[in-house]
This record gives structure tokens, C-alpha cells and sequence, in this order.
């Protein structure tokens, strides 16, 4: 009866070894469903932007964003948003990384440094894609924009294209 109760512990002390061996070795995807971000390229062009970004399903997520522009006289504060697919997902890649593309809409309200023009509201429709890499929660995230002004400004060159990086974090 000792015997097999040697043989027996044996065994449960070298398969639950061997399973925590096992268990050790598994390192689980990071889960980013957040993530807040900026591009800094932006403020050599005079426009400054940031972004929310949050989960809503298990392939999309919806962007909430400020922005600040200032050129060529003009002054502008406005926000904007979009509702982003993720639907090419990569094998160990989390919600908010990897390829993403979607509508996107945003309002301006501006302003011209005299009286030359008056103030205006600008508001564009069009659609973004953008590739998410995430590090341990810091974030790079590649992206271009194109948009179709609604509402036009008298004396603006009003730019409707728009390339970006943006640096953030995500959690």
C-alpha cells in the first residue's frame, strides 16, 4: 500500500510541475479597449489635435477629438469624431490595434485676425483609416484623412486632406 502511495504522490508532484511549468510560459494578450493620443507633426502646420479613442464593440470603437488650428490669420477651435472598424484583426492583437477605417465628421468655429472676415463654422464629412501599434501601453498610430467640406469659409483655403501620427497611450 506504500508503494502506490509513492507512486501516486510521484505522479501528481511531476504532472502539477509540469503544468505550472506550462501555465508559466503563456503570456496573455494585453486587452486595450482606451486609448488618449496627439499628433505633435500637426503644430509645425499650426494645427493641434486630440483624440479619445474607447471600445463600443468587439471589432469597432468610436473617436472623440478636439482640435486647435492657426494659419494664415485664421484662428479655429472645433471637435470631431469617428466610428472606426476593425475588422482585419491580427493574430494577438488587442481591440484598438492593427488596421482601422471609418466615417468621420468634424465642426470648426473660426476666426480672422481683423475685420477683413467675418467668423464662420466650418463642418466636414468624409471617412479616416489608420494603423495602431501598441508597446506595453504606449501607442503610434499612422493615419490619413479625407474629408469634404459642407460648409465653406469665404477667404480659406480650407485643407480637406490630412496626414498624421499620432503618439499616445492606451489601456
Amino acid at each position: 500500500m506504500k508503494k502506490f502511495f509513492y507512486v501516486i504522490m510521484a505522479y501528481i508532484i511531476i504532472f502539477s510541475s509540469t503544468e505550472l511549468s506550462a501555465q508559466k510560459k503563456v503570456t496573455p494578450v494585453e486587452k486595450y479597449s482606451n486609448g488618449i493620443s496627439a499628433n505633435p507633426i500637426g503644430l509645425v502646420f499650426g494645427f493641434l489635435n486630440a483624440t479619445y479613442e474607447f471600445q463600443t464593440a468587439p471589432e469597432n470603437s468610436i473617436t472623440i477629438s478636439g482640435y486647435y488650428w492657426n494659419f494664415l490669420g485664421w484662428t479655429a477651435y472645433g471637435f470631431g469624431g469617428s466610428y472606426r472598424f476593425y475588422i482585419v484583426k491580427e493574430e494577438k492583437k488587442a481591440i484598438i490595434e492593427g488596421f482601422s477605417f471609418g466615417p468621420a465628421a468634424s465642426i470648426g468655429f473660426w476666426g480672422y485676425e481683423s475685420s477683413l472676415y467675418s467668423n464662420a463654422t466650418s463642418f466636414a464629412i468624409g471617412g479616416e483609416a489608420a494603423y495602431k501599434w501598441v508597446w506595453g501601453g504606449f501607442m503610434l498610430e499612422p493615419n490619413v484623412q479625407l474629408m469634404i467640406n459642407v460648409l465653406n469659409i469665404e477667404g480659406l483655403a480650407y485643407r480637406s486632406f490630412g496626414l498624421g501620427v499620432n503618439i499616445g497611450y492606451a489601456w
